[in-house]
């Protein structure tokens, strides 16, 4: 039995690219931006590990901005 899990790629920025490529264990995932797609749950753990840095990234780059 497969157990995938769904997960979501918000559209991004105007300019960003259309698909959201992700790799675990050799194994390479392009990811359609703005729809829902079913992974593997290692696959779902690594798409989160990213956003969640990708919102480290932002809160910090604006907080430096407000410093200046």
């Amino acid at each position: 039995m497969d157990n995938r899990v769904e997960v979501y790629i918000p559209k991004g920025y105007a300019n960003a690219e259309p698909n959201f490529f992700v790799s675990v264990g050799g194994v390479n995932y392009l990811l359609p931006r703005g729809c829902t797609s079913m992974v593997p749950p290692a696959v779902a753990a690594e798409i989160r590990r990213a956003q969640k840095a990708q919102e480290m990234l932002d809160r910090k780059i604006g907080e430096l901005l407000e410093q200046q």
